[in-house]
């Protein structure tokens, strides 16, 4: 009990001391609950708003970004369709074309093409589907120098058989070439 009657003096010696520390220990109290708890509220209002002002320019430059290459593929297509040769070139491609047949001896009678406007857009399509007889190793290099025209050829179907072990092999082929429609108005 001495020892306890002793810190109570010793207490009551440094009075102002304590006085003073718990003073200072209910000032921050108060500062930390008025001062700081609001601010604190505030930080998490600021870091909503921003996570929602990112979030809106985020999809804004999403979406520019989107515009962006919608634009460029509109240019490239454009650039593209530009390279194609006009439709007035058609009869000088086929002649091309059947030039290209007779230098690999695969003769074809029936090279009649059909055309088509390509819709909303500034080509028009011709069409055949034609058969032949020869070699592969002519199909092949037909094929390659089909390739390298100018203008798009496309084919979209081939079809090789072979009837008999003594006969040629025969290639059935559809082909679709592609020209700029110069008398229809642009699209754009």
């Amino acid at each position: 009990m001495k020892s306890r009657g002793r810190l109570l003096d010793i207490i009551k010696s440094y009075r102002l001391f304590w006085v003073i520390c718990g003073a200072l220990l209910l000032v921050n109290v108060l500062f930390y609950f008025v001062y700081i708890s609001a601010e604190s509220r505030k930080i998490g209002q600021l870091q909503t708003q921003f996570q929602a002002e990112r979030k809106k320019v985020s999809e804004l430059r999403k979406r520019q970004a989107e515009i962006d290459q919608f634009k460029s593929a509109l240019k490239a297509w454009t650039a593209f369709e530009e390279s194609l040769p006009g439709k007035i070139q058609f009869p000088e491609r086929i002649q091309q074309l059947k030039q290209i047949l007779s230098r690999y001896r695969l003769a074809s009678d029936d090279l009649s093409f059909r055309s088509e406007p390509i819709k909303d857009e500034n080509l028009v399509r011709f069409t055949t589907t034609f058969q032949t007889t020869g070699q592969y190793d002519d199909f092949k290099r037909f094929i390659a120098e089909l390739q390298t025209m100018p203008g798009l050829f496309c084919i979209r179907r081939i079809e090789l058989q072979q009837p008999g072990d003594d006969k040629p092999l025969e290639m059935e082929i559809d082909l679709a070439a592609y020209f700029r429609d110069d008398n229809r108005p642009s699209n754009q």
